[in-house]
């Protein structure tokens, strides 16, 4: 396993689990506070990860500093950087429209 899948399953379950504080609190409140707008920007990013994992680091590899433990997303390609973008920016649209609903 890779440190860049753990990631996306990290971001994808933390991104759940916001997105599911937010929601709950929108039925109950009819308001959501700001910062668990986070929670779908999150959970995109982590399935856009899973798909799109960057350059694969290893969790051996990351123990032993063997390469940088920003290698993963500065020595990506420049496709799935911008595969990266994308999801992120769906995440915010989705967001946006918890602001609305």
């Amino acid at each position: 396993m890779t440190i860049n899948k753990l990631y996306a399953v990290l971001a994808i379950i933390l991104g759940g689990i916001i997105s599911y504080l937010a929601y709950s609190m929108m039925l109950e409140t009819g308001s959501v506070f700001k910062f668990l707008l986070i929670g779908p920007v999150m959970f995109c990013f982590g399935v856009a990860f899973l798909f799109f994992s960057g350059y694969p680091v290893t969790l051996t590899q990351g123990r032993k500093r063997e390469v940088a433990p920003d290698a993963f997303y500065k020595l990506a390609p420049k496709t799935h950087k911008i595969a990266w973008a994308i999801a992120a920016c769906i995440g915010f649209i989705v967001s946006m429209l918890f602001l609305k609903f």
